[in-house]
């Protein structure tokens, strides 16, 4: 008999592939997220202060508020760059939109200039009587203050860069702004007032979370 030979059937070993890496996404919304989420912290705890304590008469209470409040306003303005112009590449929240990025940056310098009066006016110069002028001056920077948030908010809404609950956060916190606004207008109702503070943090305080944990249209 002849021996035929057998052939051997060598398993096919599947091809080594490499796992595929998930885009990374930008920072900018995150770091844009994380300064306001931390300017509404500290924003909640300096107001806790200056409902529950004396601030104007209280050293430790006046400097814990102080630095604070201070550190809100930083962080808040700080938030407004990358949220309008992203990494620095101009391509934030607002997408292209010109409009949008001069409204969130001078937002940003009027909140500043607004919250520095409130300090001047309330514990530097407590007994000073404001003139007409002055106090018609000081609404009207909270007005545009306000307004400025709002066309923000509108143009981050209709851009479309962030996505989900994000989208809307900005628009919805300066609504709850004006909303503020319209209470503090009426002292008479100091427990109103008092709840609409906190209202007002903790609605920065979700929109920095949203905003920080936000993804991005895939056609930005």
């Amino acid at each position: 008999m002849t021996a035929t030979a057998t052939p051997t059937v060598t398993p096919s070993v599947p091809r080594r592939h490499a796992a595929p890496v998930a885009p990374r996404s930008p920072s900018w919304p995150r770091a844009a997220g994380i300064l306001i989420l931390a300017g509404g912290v500290m924003l909640t705890v300096a107001t806790a202060l200056e409902v529950g304590t004396d601030v104007a008469t209280d050293p430790a209470a006046a400097a814990a508020f102080w630095v604070l409040f201070l550190g809100s306003v930083l962080a808040q303005v700080a938030a407004m760059f990358p949220l309008a112009l992203g990494r620095g590449d101009g391509h934030g929240a607002v997408g292209s939109s010109l409009v949008g990025k001069l409204a969130l940056l001078g937002f940003g310098a009027f909140l500043l200039a607004n919250h520095s009066l409130y300090l001047v006016v309330t514990y530097l110069l407590p007994t000073a009587t404001p003139s007409v002028g002055a106090m018609a001056f000081v609404l009207g920077v909270s007005a545009v203050q306000g307004m400025l948030l709002v066309l923000g908010g509108v143009v981050i809404a209709r851009a479309g860069v962030l996505r989900g609950a994000a989208r809307w956060a900005i628009l919805v916190l300066s609504l709850v702004g004006f909303a503020l606004g319209a209470v503090v207008s009426d002292p008479s109702n100091g427990v109103l007032t008092d709840v609409m503070y906190f209202v007002s943090t903790g609605a920065q305080i979700v929109a920095g979370i949203l905003i920080a944990r936000a993804t991005l249209s895939a056609a930005k």
